[in-house]
């Protein structure tokens, strides 16, 4: 059967929304607008319609680059079906990218970092998220989001997300309940603190594993390390304080770079 004909025009006026269609709204299309500045109105992914009579076109599927050529200015691509089908029924089909196929993609095309990255989580066995976000120096990979999906991803803080990972990967093997956020929060900030020793953690952590009991926040877990780390020890170290101090030391700095930068991009506009 052949496929059916791509036609493009820059008569925007010969569309209308099909009533069934969701209504346009730009404002939560940020990336499809980014893509069509970036590759133009692509013919590969045409809008489909169908003929009305006097009504003309009715875009099916496809209204919102169809909004976004007419802003941009951009020729647009329509295919003519007219076939019935259930538009609501047709566009929850489709599965968004999820952090793993961005990952496999940008190994794939050889770039380093997203390859490190995957073996990183596999070694370590943690979510895709939480690792590429422990090497960008991060508690979360959603910090670092825009970068992850556009392929500029940067490893900065290797040497730590290994000591991170590795005290989590330990901790969790000991206790599976271990599995959460708040306890990989808490690591990534005990991780912090200068002279931290992790095997005197986990050491204190194996004989007393019924202390390894679930908490649902990073204060939680926290207090537990700090139990742990002091356990049978004389001199007690303030562990929670080191390394709540050490997290707002960082968040500082990284707050003046961040100032820095932006007011850099402000002098070179």
């Amino acid at each position: 059967m052949p496929s059916a004909k791509i036609s493009s025009t820059r008569n925007y006026r010969m569309f209308r929304r099909s009533d069934e269609n969701r209504i346009v709204d730009l404002k939560q299309h940020k990336k499809l607008r980014d893509s069509m500045k970036t590759y133009g109105f692509l013919p590969a992914f045409p809008i489909v319609c169908h003929r009305n009579g006097t009504a003309g076109l009715v875009v099916d599927d496809g209204q919102h680059r169809l909004a976004l050529a007419e802003e941009l200015g951009l020729p647009v691509h329509y295919v003519v079906e007219d076939a019935k089908f259930d538009i609501a029924f047709i566009n929850c089909t489709s599965k968004g990218w999820g952090l793993r196929d961005y990952a496999a993609k940008f190994a794939a095309n050889g770039i380093e970092s997203y390859l490190e990255g995957l073996q990183f989580c596999e070694q370590y066995n943690i979510p895709i998220g939480t690792g590429f976000g422990l090497l960008a120096g991060t508690v979360s990979i959603n910090n670092v989001i825009d970068e992850y999906r556009s392929g500029t991803f940067k490893i900065k803080e290797r040497e730590h997300a290994d000591m991170v990972a590795g005290l989590y990967s330990r901790l969790v093997e000991l206790s599976p309940i271990l599995k959460t956020n708040p306890c990989i929060y808490a690591c990534v900030s005990v991780c912090r603190v200068d002279g931290f020793e992790p095997e005197r953690l986990i050491s204190s952590a194996s004989r007393n594993r019924e202390k390894l009991v679930r908490y649902s926040s990073k204060d939680g877990f926290l207090d537990l390390f700090d139990e742990l780390y002091n356990f049978k020890y004389s001199k007690k170290i303030p562990l929670k304080f080191m390394a709540t101090e050490a997290m707002k030391s960082r968040n500082v700095i990284i707050a003046s770079k961040e100032k820095a930068s932006k007011k850099r991009e402000k002098q070179t506009a």
